[in-house]
């Protein structure tokens, strides 16, 4: 049972360490997007939205050994690690925040999935659509199989051709992935909650994805940007409340404060047809991008388990224990192997004497570690002076792994 709580308050330990890392690096991440969103990529489009990509690698950089072996790294995160490692209470206190997140997000998805059910269905291009009797926003729900909301008055006000239109443009949502994208998002706001910039973020992300999804549908339908643009402001005319079980996923119509639905008809209107073959280029591109910051990520990470190459001595009087850390020095009196501690007779003994050690005289060495500094396993032996050997031959055991060890391992 002890040894139960002793790995959970390991396992709350060390991933929020790293989450917490990660929402530090997110902060630095959310100015350069929110900068060249509003800056050199403002007018280009697809290369804005392909800017939300740079949060992935985020996820990824908690192990970093950024955070221990370079001088920003250690006067940045030090600190504060050490006091999330001291006081586990903290730990948890996050934990909790993001199950109850957690929690709401998936009671608000279910809630929808029950609102949805009890809509009615109609078939639109030999595509089903859930009918609503509540004047709310065109929307698609769902990731796995996503479904088309469409308000009745929009049934019944709208011809055909604007009815396609829409469906048109809920499709492409689906089509580009959008709706992972928001899920994934979500997920991301979940675990990294402490960075309160992410919760503005939404909103943005949002936007350039409905930028996206108007010049794609444009693209299909081959539609001017006037009449896409009239038939958005019909939408808001006939749309005059929009109800807030479904203010979060509004697709179509977006926000219905002016300011924002004219700033959306103003991007419309600089629509462009595009080259199919350079979007493509560009997804391509940013995918390649994403998994070479990844890999390179990782390779400049701590793995799961790292060879521990340290070395230490500690002296035992029977009262008090006396650390002489001196790994280098140490590794050129000491070396072992499987078996056997292989220790320089004269230089050690000297190395002792100029540290005043006193009592039993211990060498810990090898092992394994998670990061520099936190859980691991080191194998130990017992130095006995008085020996007529140059070079002193100290047998040691491996001890097999546990449980524990095997459950930490693996963390």
């Amino acid at each position: 049972m002890e040894k139960g709580i002793s790995f959970l308050n390991l396992c709350a330990v060390f991933y929020v360490i790293q989450l917490i890392r990660c929402a530090m690096i997110s902060l630095v991440v959310f100015a350069v997007v929110f900068l060249l969103r509003k800056t050199l990529l403002k007018n280009r489009v697809f290369l804005k939205g392909a800017l939300w990509s740079l949060f992935v690698p985020v996820l990824f950089a908690g192990k970093m050994k950024f955070f221990y072996e370079n001088t920003a790294g250690v006067i940045l995160f030090t600190w504060w690690t050490g006091i999330f490692t001291r006081n586990i209470w903290i730990n948890w206190l996050y934990l909790c925040v993001v199950f109850i997140l957690g929690v709401r997000l998936v009671y608000e998805r279910r809630r929808l999935k029950k609102l949805i059910a009890g809509m009615e269905k109609r078939n639109l291009n030999d595509t089903t659509v859930y009918v609503t009797q509540m004047p709310v926003t065109p929307s698609t729900i769902g990731v796995l199989r996503p479904k088309i909301i469409i308000p009745a008055l929009m049934w019944q006000e709208y011809d055909q051709k604007e009815l396609q239109t829409i469906l048109l443009h809920e499709k492409t949502h689906i089509r580009l992935g959008h709706l992972l994208f928001y899920f994934l998002w979500d997920v991301l706001r979940v675990l990294l909650w402490v960075n309160p910039l992410l919760s503005i973020g939404t909103k943005l992300l949002r936007e350039d994805m409905e930028e996206i999804c108007d010049w794609a549908t444009m693209q299909r339908s081959r539609q001017k940007a006037y009449s896409y643009g009239q038939l958005l402001l019909k939408s808001m005319r006939i749309l005059q409340v929009e109800s807030k079980d479904f203010n979060m996923y509004a697709a179509f119509a977006g926000d219905t404060e002016y300011r924002d639905i004219r700033q959306r008809v103003t991007r419309i209107s600089q629509y462009k047809p595009y080259k199919q073959m350079s979007i493509v280029t560009i997804l391509t591109v940013v995918m390649l991008c994403m998994v070479g910051t990844i890999t390179l990520i990782q390779n400049c990470s701590y793995d799961r388990c790292n060879e521990n190459d340290s070395m230490l001595v500690y002296g035992y009087d029977g009262e008090a224990v006396t650390f002489f850390e001196n790994s280098d020095l140490l590794h050129q009196m000491i070396s072992y192997d499987d078996t056997y501690v292989y220790v320089g007779r004269e230089e050690f003994e000297n190395f002792l004497e100029k540290v005043n050690a006193s009592g039993e005289v211990f060498i810990v060495f090898g092992g394994f570690y998670k990061m520099p500094g936190f859980v691991g396993i080191g194998y130990s032996c017992c130095y006995e002076p008085g020996s007529a050997e140059q070079v002193v031959k100290i047998p040691y055991e491996k001890t097999p792994d546990d449980w524990l060890v095997a459950l930490v391992k693996m963390l």
